[in-house]
């Protein structure tokens, strides 16, 4: 793991989300996260051949230019529908980058694709369902509302698939075919609002920052859906 990648992980693994996990009351009733479409951009094979946890898609790696874009960090847990959290969950994301393009094959949009933008990033939850990425806001996709999209694998359970969705488009949201498809309660469960974060005048790699909670929760153990280790 190169040094900016290993310095995010230490900065966002320690205060940031142990914070939020002792910092929320988290809901007695949970929803199960709703599915949504994985689309036509997944990044095989390229996410598969990461040897390590990527999460910081605002550039390639420590010597690069910063990606174009409004940088923002999605934090959140991964919880059972008893608010338990779930330790050593594989997370991947994928998006556009700021022009809203895919770098994917089948993306054969004009936009121009961004060199120094990480397309896709992937961890596994701490013992708290932690999880958290540094990317970008993702630019609009033509006939889409601006989303991440998340892959959720956890042993035992059916993997998850699903779209975040972000509160300042809503305008944009409520034109979304794929947004609109799951009812109003869902849709509160997939979407984020940001908020910037306080700088740690004390620690001389804090930034200014927009960051949002993203919390995921999955339906129960099934062993005839259940997902093997990655």
């Amino acid at each position: 793991m190169n040094m900016k990648r290993r310095d995010f992980n230490l900065r966002v693994a320690g205060a940031g989300l142990v914070g939020f996990w002792a910092g929320e009351s988290l809901a007695s009733d949970l929803i199960q996260t709703v599915e949504q479409t994985r689309g036509p951009f997944y990044p095989i094979p390229e996410i598969e051949k990461q040897e390590f946890f990527d999460i910081d898609l605002t550039r390639k790696d420590s010597n690069s230019p910063l990606a174009e874009g409004e940088i923002i960090v999605v934090r959140g847990n991964v919880l059972d529908l008893s608010s338990q959290p779930l330790e050593k969950v594989f997370v991947e994301v994928w998006q556009a980058c700021h022009s809203g393009r895919y770098n994917h094959p089948n993306d054969r949009g004009e936009s121009p694709l961004d060199p120094n933008f990480q397309y896709w990033g992937r961890m596994q939850t701490g013992q708290d369902g932690s999880f958290s990425f540094k990317t970008i806001q993702p630019g609009k996709y033509p006939g889409r509302t601006p989303h991440i999209h998340f892959r959720v694998v956890a042993s035992g359970r059916k993997t998850l698939e699903t779209q975040l969705y972000f509160e300042a488009n809503q305008e944009l949201n409520r034109k979304d075919g794929v947004y609109k498809s799951v009812s109003a309660e869902q849709q509160k469960g997939i979407t984020m609002g940001l908020q910037p974060e306080p700088i740690d005048r004390k620690n001389p790699l804090s930034e200014k920052l927009m960051t949002g909670n993203f919390q995921i929760v999955l339906g129960p153990p099934s062993d005839s859906k259940s997902t093997p280790d990655m």
